[in-house]
C-alpha cells in the first residue's frame, strides 16, 4: 500500500510539474514572439485595398504591398532607402487632403485612435492607432471598388499634378525648347518654338515632324544662334543636354543684349576714331597701373615705340621711358624724382595733378591726371609749345605797354563798359594817391568821381563826366570831353575823357604847370590892400621890386587936378582912386 501511494504521489507531482513546464513554455513562446515581432498579428489583417504603414517613433518598421506601391510613386529617388524619411514624405503628400494631420497625430498617443476624412472631397479616410509604442496608419479610399484602384489613383494624381506643372512650365517659359532624335529631326517642341514657326511662316501648315528653325544643327562649341528672317534678325543664347538618347535644345532670346553689345561696340569704335584723331596724347592706366589704352598722338608726342606701349607697361615704366627719351623734365635729384612720381600718381588718383613740363628742346607739355572708374587713372598730354610762346609774347607786350604808361607824366586810368577800373599808371596813382586796380573794394567810376571831386575845387565838370559816361555816344559829337580843373592845393589840371575801341572809357589828367590862388585867399588880400590904400594913399608911390616909383605922373595928375579944380566947382579929393585895383599873380 505504502509503495502504491508513493508511486501515485510521484505520478501526480510529475504530471503537475509537466503541466507547469508546458504552461511556462507556452508563456515564454508567446511573450518571446510578441517581443520579437513589432507588428501585431492583426496589424496587416486588413483589406488588401488599404495602404497600411507601421512606425516606431519615426522609423518605418512594416508596411503592406499597397503601401510600398504608394511610397514608390511618391519617392523622388527610387533607389533611396525605403525607410529614409518615409514619415516626412508621407505627411507632405497627405497634408493636402488632410490639412490638420500634423496637429491630429501629435495627440494620437493620448487618445490612442483617431479617424480623419479628406477635406478635398476625394473620399480618402485615414485611420491612425497608437498601441504598444507603435503607430499604425491606414489609408482607405471609399470610392474605390478595389485596392489597386485606390492606391493607383493616389499615385496617379501625384504624377498628373507633376506632369501638369511641367507642361505649364514648358508652355510659358520665355525660351524656345525642342527635342531632336538621332537623325536631328524635331520630335517635340514647346509652345514658344511653335509660335516662332507660325510667326516666320504664318501661311504654312505645320506638319509632323516639325521643321527646324535653324538651318544647321548647332555644334557643341556654339553658344549663340541667329535666326534671319526677311523682316528681322533674332539672336538666341543656346544650350543643349542629352536626354535618354535624344537631345534637348534650349534657345533663350537675347536680342536686347546683342543690340546693347552692338551699340557698345559702335560707341567704342567711335571713341577709338575720336581718340586717334585727337592731338592730345591719351594714356589710360587700370587699377593695377598697367597701360591699357593709348592713342597715336601719344606716340607722336613722346616718341615712344608703339610696341612698347602695346606691351602694357606699368605707370613707372612709362615715366622711365619718357625720361630716357628726354621727354620729361630732368630732375636734379633722382631720389626726389622717384618721390615726385609717387606723388604724381597719388595726385592723379585724386584728380589734382596738372603741371607743365618744360623740356630741353623748347617744347612745353601740359599734363593732366584724371581719376577714372574702378581705380583707373588717365593722363592727358597736350603740346602747348605754341600757346606758351604766344602767351610769353603777349605777356612781354603787356608788360612793355605797362612800362610805357608808367613812364608818361600824365595820369591815365581806363574803365570798362560796366564802370570797373581796368588800368591806372604810376602818374595817376601818385596824383590821386589811390590805385583802384589793386583795391578789391573799388566801386569803379562812381568811386573815382567821388575821389576826384574831393581833391578839387567845386565844379560842374564831374556831373558832366558822369552824364558823359552814361550816354556812351561813341560816334556823336560828344565822344570827347575836355575841361580844366583846380585841385585844392592850387594845381591846375587838364582833363580829357574819351571812349576807346570796344567801349572802354579813358580819363587823362595833365598837369598844366600853373598854380591858382584860392578865391578866399584872393578876397582876403584885396580887402587888406583896400584898407591900406585908404589909410595910406602914398602907398602907391613906394618902390615896387626895389625901384623908386616915378613921381612925375603923380605931379602931372596933381597939376591937372589943380587946373581942373580952378575951372570946376570944388570937389572932395578921392584919395582911394586905386580901390578897383586887383592883385595879379
Amino acid at each position: 500500500m505504502r509503495g502504491r501511494m508513493t508511486y501515485a504521489v510521484l505520478l501526480a507531482v510529475t504530471v503537475v510539474t509537466s503541466a507547469t513546464l508546458v504552461v511556462l513554455g507556452a508563456l515564454a513562446i508567446y511573450f518571446g514572439a510578441l517581443h520579437n515581432r513589432p507588428v501585431p498579428a492583426t496589424g496587416l489583417a486588413m483589406p488588401e485595398s488599404d495602404a497600411i504603414l507601421i512606425f516606431r517613433d519615426e522609423t518605418l518598421v512594416d508596411w503592406s504591398d499597397k503601401a510600398r506601391q504608394l511610397l514608390d510613386a511618391l519617392r523622388e529617388d527610387p533607389d533611396a532607402s525605403q525607410s529614409k524619411d518615409v514619415l516626412g514624405l508621407l505627411l507632405r503628400h497627405l497634408s493636402k487632403p488632410f490639412p490638420d494631420i500634423l496637429s491630429q497625430l501629435s495627440r494620437l498617443a493620448e487618445i490612442g485612435e483617431l479617424r480623419m476624412e479628406a477635406s478635398d472631397d476625394s473620399g480618402m479616410i485615414l485611420l491612425a492607432r497608437f498601441q504598444n509604442g507603435l503607430t499604425r496608419l491606414q489609408l482607405t479610399d471609399t470610392r474605390a471598388e478595389g485596392s489597386l484602384v485606390a492606391l493607383d489613383r493616389l499615385s496617379f494624381e501625384a504624377l498628373t499634378a507633376e506632369v501638369e506643372t511641367l507642361r505649364q512650365v514648358a508652355r510659358h517659359v520665355p525660351a524656345l525648347v525642342w527635342q531632336t532624335d538621332d537623325s536631328d529631326k524635331v520630335v517635340w517642341a514647346n509652345a514658344g518654338y511653335i509660335a516662332k514657326l507660325q510667326e516666320i511662316a504664318p501661311d504654312d501648315l505645320l506638319t509632323w515632324p516639325l521643321p527646324d528653325l535653324f538651318d544647321a544643327a548647332p555644334s557643341d562649341g556654339v553658344d549663340r544662334l541667329q535666326l534671319v528672317t526677311p523682316d528681322n534678325t533674332y539672336w538666341f543664347s543656346y544650350t543643349h543636354v542629352p536626354l535618354r538618347g535624344r537631345q534637348m535644345h534650349v534657345a533663350t532670346p537675347i536680342d536686347s543684349t546683342v543690340q546693347s553689345e552692338v551699340a557698345r561696340q559702335e560707341t567704342l569704335q567711335t571713341l577709338t576714331r575720336t581718340f586717334a584723331s585727337l592731338k592730345i596724347g591719351l594714356a589710360l592706366f587700370d587699377a593695377e597701373r598697367r597701360l591699357q589704352v593709348f592713342n597715336p598722338a601719344l606716340v607722336d608726342m613722346t616718341r615712344l615705340e608703339a610696341t612698347f606701349l602695346a606691351s602694357r607697361p606699368s605707370f613707372e615704366q612709362v615715366l622711365y621711358a619718357l625720361r630716357e627719351a628726354r621727354m620729361l623734365p630732368e630732375p636734379k635729384d633722382f631720389n626726389n624724382w622717384r618721390r615726385e612720381i609717387i606723388e604724381m600718381e597719388q595726385a592723379a588718383e585724386s584728380g589734382e595733378y596738372a603741371e607743365e613740363w618744360c623740356l630741353e628742346g623748347g617744347q612745353t607739355f601740359h599734363v593732366t591726371g584724371r581719376p577714372q572708374a574702378n581705380g583707373a587713372i588717365a593722363l592727358f598730354i597736350e603740346d602747348v609749345t605754341t600757346e606758351a610762346a604766344l602767351s610769353r609774347s603777349f605777356r612781354t607786350e603787356i608788360e612793355t605797354v605797362h612800362r610805357v604808361l608808367d613812364g608818361l607824366a600824365d595820369g591815365i586810368i581806363t574803365f570798362s563798359m560796366s564802370g570797373q577800373a581796368l588800368l591806372a599808371n604810376d602818374a595817376y596813382t601818385a596824383l590821386w594817391q589811390s590805385d583802384p586796380c589793386t583795391n578789391l573794394a573799388d566801386e569803379g567810376l562812381a568811386q573815382a568821381i567821388r575821389l576826384w571831386s574831393g581833391f578839387c575845387e567845386p565844379t560842374t565838370f564831374w556831373a558832366r563826366l558822369a552824364e558823359f559816361a552814361t550816354e556812351r555816344d561813341l560816334d556823336g559829337p560828344t565822344q570827347r570831353l575836355s575841361a580844366s580843373i583846380v585841385r585844392k592845393d592850387g594845381i591846375m589840371l587838364g582833363v580829357t575823357v574819351k571812349y576807346l575801341t570796344g567801349g572802354n572809357l579813358m580819363v587823362v589828367f595833365q598837369d598844366l604847370g600853373q598854380r591858382s590862388v584860392r578865391p578866399d585867399v584872393t578876397r582876403k588880400t584885396e580887402r587888406s590892400l583896400q584898407a591900406e590904400l585908404v589909410t595910406r594913399p602914398d602907398l602907391a608911390l613906394e618902390p615896387v621890386g626895389g625901384k623908386q616909383a616915378d613921381p612925375a605922373p603923380v605931379r602931372e595928375q596933381t597939376e591937372a587936378a589943380s587946373s581942373t579944380q580952378k575951372e570946376s566947382p570944388p570937389r572932395k579929393l578921392r584919395s582911394a582912386r586905386h580901390v578897383g585895383t586887383r592883385l595879379r599873380v
